[in-house]
């Protein structure tokens, strides 16, 4: 028994250190995206630009700053781990009235396909990182 410890001991943590790493590059990946959205949203937009036009279309313009905190304040929940969980369900919450927004105004799925890219990236690092999360969806006791 004790040997069968010994071996089996360096494989879990070996599958430990993965599953850690993995899931902290997806909150990374995740998170530098929406951090790089969220400070292009305080960039000032030149009138008349294809930006001012392109906000204009979908009914956003003049809430950029308050989008690019909303946006922010999420990520930083999101980051730290023990606010990761309510993090989490906001940011799926918040790209997912993104999506529905740029779907119900004339963008197209390919358009859309880095959100659909975040949406899977978010669920994989959900899966490793918050384990409480994925109980209670499957109905379990934590």
């Amino acid at each position: 028994m004790l040997c069968y410890t010994i071996f089996t001991f360096p494989l879990f943590l070996m599958k430990l250190r993965l599953s850690s790493f993995v899931g902290w590059t997806c909150v990374i990946l995740v998170a530098a995206f929406n951090i790089f959205a969220g400070i292009m949203k305080f960039v000032p937009i030149v009138p008349g630009s294809e930006g001012a036009a392109f906000m204009e279309k979908l009914g956003t313009a003049g809430l950029e700053h308050t989008l690019g905190v909303l946006e922010l304040t999420i990520v930083l929940l999101y980051l730290i781990p023990r606010t990761s969980t309510i993090g989490f369900i906001l940011l799926i919450g918040y790209l997912s009235g993104a999506l529905a927004t740029n779907l119900t105004h004339g963008l197209t799925n390919m358009d859309a396909l880095p959100i659909y890219i975040l949406f899977v990236v978010m669920m994989i690092g959900a899966w490793i990182r918050n384990p409480e999360l994925t109980a209670r969806l499957r109905g379990k006791s934590i």
